[in-house]
């Protein structure tokens, strides 16, 4: 009769054969399907004594666990080879096939960006990635009980038993800020990693980078923030890319409208703009009737997914360093 010893060194000399995650389900096939071992046995038990039902029973489920253990950790063996390839230190040196590492899809989009609002007199400004309830919703015109809170989905930190801190959900709380320290006219952008308390989806991320832009003068209007929008677009996409605006509602901008970009011949979300509410810019201590001003933002990864083709943006942030060596 075959012992379970024997059972388990068979199963480890074919696991160690078991190249690809088909052949280790095949010895998976082997040792615990209909056909195995484990199977026969079970069928077995009914026409036992019950004591000796009872311990054979036993000796089948330690047999079958020692089996799926070994089976798992082939398994995870595999995939952890497949993304962190064992090299041999001892082989002579090669020289490498390409320059060692390259930028990430997002980062590439994001310097990118930094350059060509550089070069139209945009200044870069850092913000912290932990707001206060006020700059994040309140100075912009979210309430408390504004409705607009529902199209941000937010994480809340406990300080001292209230949730007035929370990891941001978007850059713009940096606007407030800015305008509370300096005098117009001003051109920032915003950039940072913003954070959505949402179910992740092809299209939807929960930790993403915004890029957030204010612009604040005299006589700034909505043709300004259109021309502006395009030459970026077309710095980033190529000067194929088209834009246009559709009607929307945020409650820091009035007029408000959602960006489309036309790209390959396929209109895509890009994000919202427009101008500046007159109540935000009062908050930030800039008086309304001598000013305007005009607000955009969107998603790096998703210009990313766009300018690259890719269908899921969690493709961006998976460890699946063959997918992003595509994209050196």
């Amino acid at each position: 009769m075959t012992s379970q010893n024997d059972i388990i060194k068979a199963l480890e000399a074919d696991l160690v054969q078991a190249s690809n995650e088909h052949a280790i389900a095949q010895v998976k096939s082997k040792y615990l399907g209909n056909n195995s071992f484990i199977s026969e046995q079970l069928r077995l038990l009914p026409g036992l004594a019950p004591e000796e039902k009872a311990q054979k029973g036993k000796e089948l489920n330690i047999l079958k666990n020692q089996i799926e253990h070994a089976i798992t950790e082939a398994r995870e063996q595999l995939l952890s080879s497949q993304q962190f390839p064992i090299k041999d230190i001892s082989l002579p040196g090669q020289r490498f096939k390409q320059p060692y590492g390259h930028m990430h899809p997002a980062s590439r989009v994001l310097q990118e960006t930094y350059k060509i609002f550089s070069d139209l007199g945009f200044a870069v400004v850092d913000s912290g990635e932990i707001e206060t309830d006020w700059y994040n919703f309140e100075a912009l015109n979210m309430p408390e009980t504004h409705p607009a809170r529902e199209m941000q989905d937010t994480f809340y930190i406990k300080n001292n038993g209230k949730l007035d801190v929370l990891p941001r959900t978007h850059t713009s709380g940096m606007q407030v800020r800015f305008m509370e320290a300096n005098k117009p006219p001003f051109k920032i952008i915003v950039p940072g990693r913003v954070f959505r308390n949402e179910d992740e989806d092809v299209t939807h991320i929960w930790a993403f980078h915004q890029i957030e832009g204010l612009v604040v003068g005299e006589g700034v209007s909505m043709a300004q923030l259109k021309g502006t929008l395009l030459h970026v677009v077309q710095g980033i996409l190529g000067p194929e890319a088209d834009i246009r605006f559709r009607p929307s509602y945020f409650p820091y901008t009035e007029p408000s409208v959602e960006l489309d970009c036309r790209y390959k011949g396929q209109w895509l979300e890009l994000g919202g703009a427009g101008m500046i509410n007159p109540v935000v810019l009062q908050n930030g201590g800039i008086d309304p009737e001598k000013y305007t001003g005009f607000a955009f933002g969107w998603g790096a990864e998703r210009i990313a997914a766009i300018k690259y083709g890719l269908d899921d943006l969690r493709e961006l942030w998976r460890p699946r360093f063959e997918f992003l060596e595509q994209f050196v």
